[in-house]
């Protein structure tokens, strides 16, 4: 009986979304050179869920600035909006579980910021991301595929490096679809994106107490 519950629970049916309905999106981290240190950097990575364009952004941090900039940096290059985004349970992204809905509690911050994007949020089950296999996969294909055995003179260079990578990216023929994502994007998905907001993202604000030494000087 146990066999069969665990068979149960880990069954998988793959699911297809319609062109503009939903981005999935997901941070992987990796070790690399950059400027002759070994530097531990973040990926944000985006994936259409039709089309599977994707989107990368590096950071040295995963805070929910580095979310925000991350799923705005992908719309801005997708030029449009899905109707929806598909996270996990990050602790910058989620605060607890609402037992009466059975749902996720999304941060304030997050679903603020959403709001103003005029996306809705959904959240992967607990133990379960498989359910944003896209953007799982994304990850390892970001890892062995972009930046493996790299090195970087500077941050700017693997920022530009990404820049180009993703060009390529979305010209390969990808394994489940067996198609360009850019010729399935500019086909079936462009159309259905909705028009980026008008307000532009907010400048990261951070607000700390110092107190001013002896000798005038301040610390930060």
């Amino acid at each position: 009986h146990r066999q069969a519950k665990r068979a149960t629970e880990l069954a998988t049916v793959r699911f297809e979304t319609a062109p503009g309905h939903q981005t999935q999106i997901d941070f992987g981290e990796k070790w690399v050179e950059i400027a002759g240190v070994r530097t531990r950097v973040f990926f944000f990575v985006g994936v259409l869920g039709y089309s599977r364009r994707i989107f990368v952004r590096a950071s040295l941090s995963q805070r929910q600035d580095d979310w925000r900039e991350g799923l705005a940096g992908a719309f801005r290059a997708f030029g449009g909006v899905t109707q929806r985004i598909l996270i996990d349970r990050a602790g910058a992204l989620v605060v607890g579980h609402d037992r009466d809905t059975n749902t996720a509690r999304v941060h304030p911050a997050f679903a603020a910021f959403c709001r103003d994007w005029g996306v809705e949020v959904s959240a992967c089950r607990p133990y379960r991301a498989r359910t944003k296999g896209k953007t799982e996969s994304g990850v390892g294909y970001v890892k062995r595929n972009a930046i493996a055995g790299l090195a970087f003179a500077s941050f700017a260079e693997l920022d530009a490096h990404l820049a180009r990578w993703m060009v390529e990216a979305d010209r390969r023929i990808h394994g489940t679809t067996h198609e360009q994502p850019i010729v399935r994007f500019e086909r079936d998905e462009r159309g259905a994106l909705r028009p980026l907001p008008s307000p532009t993202l907010r400048v990261r604000e951070r607000r700390v107490s110092r107190r001013v030494a002896t000798d005038c000087f301040v610390d930060v």
